[in-house]
């Protein structure tokens, strides 16, 4: 990966082309506030609070040790926050040439993904495996996706993660080890790249990526994030903090001092 938002995409897009399985987990301002121990969620999805959930952050953060040329994380941009991309960046063990943004598939590479990365998956050259909201049904996944499995994920990610880790490693373990080549597409939210680290412990012959809402609009048939509808955002194209340069401060504010997701 070269930092560069356009290229990045491209990149990506020929490995997936070319059927080397890889990895995709993307570690936005949400994960960016949980590994800060901050509380955040999104409205009616999930809520991590820092007094019961450090569980789920241990977890989170283990999960951005993967060293591997074929797993790639995408951070927050530099420019939305300085603070979040520094200590993403500094949390993982992954080289600089597995580093990416974590809005790949958004903003201004939105439209790119739908016109380009979708038509790809309805191809149906290799299995799809949906990994996300337990309210989709296996038959709108396969009509729109040509998925063949589904591993539903119900109620709020956090919790589900702290009553029902030990059955969802069972799960992970039983799709990835009996797949080879096939395809997962995960939309967790910040479970979604905990699982993306279990099932490539377990199988490093498939690819995993990590959609999170970008396909929302299709599987849901109405926009759930600013960058579907609004064209300002979706033409916003993220960048990368300049190599030795200086910035804003990097620090992590307090808990509270700046306004949480919706």
């Amino acid at each position: 990966m070269r930092q560069d938002f356009r290229k990045d995409f491209d990149e990506l897009l020929d490995l997936y082309d070319s059927g080397i399985p890889f990895a995709f987990a993307r570690f936005n301002d949400g994960e960016a506030r949980i590994l800060a121990n901050q509380p955040v969620g999104c409205k009616h999805e999930w809520q991590y609070r820092p007094g019961n959930d450090l569980h789920f952050r241990a977890s989170l953060r283990e999960s951005l040790q993967v060293r591997h040329d074929r797993y790639f994380y995408g951070l927050p941009s530099w420019d939305m926050s300085p603070w979040m991309h520094d200590l993403v960046r500094g949390l993982t063990a992954a080289r600089r040439e597995s580093l990416t943004f974590a809005a790949l598939f958004a903003n201004g590479n939105h439209d790119r993904f739908l016109e380009e990365f979708v038509p790809r998956l309805r191809r149906r050259d290799r299995p799809i495996l949906f990994v996300g909201n337990a309210r989709l049904s296996r038959r709108r996944l396969e009509e729109l996706l040509g998925i063949s499995d589904f591993l539903p994920l119900a109620g709020d990610c956090v919790r589900l993660w702290r009553r029902k880790e030990r059955e969802l490693l069972d799960l992970v373990d039983l799709k990835a080890s009996l797949s080879r080549g096939a395809v997962f597409l995960v939309a967790g939210g910040p479970l979604g790249k905990i699982l993306i680290h279990a099932l490539w412990k377990v199988s490093a012959e498939n690819t995993y990526l990590d959609v999170g809402s970008a396909l929302d609009p299709l599987l849901f048939g109405k926009p759930t994030r600013a960058y579907h509808r609004d064209p300002v955002n979706r033409a916003l194209i993220p960048c990368w903090k300049p190599e030795g340069g200086e910035g804003e401060s990097s620090t992590v504010p307090a808990s509270g001092q700046e306004r949480q997701p919706s």
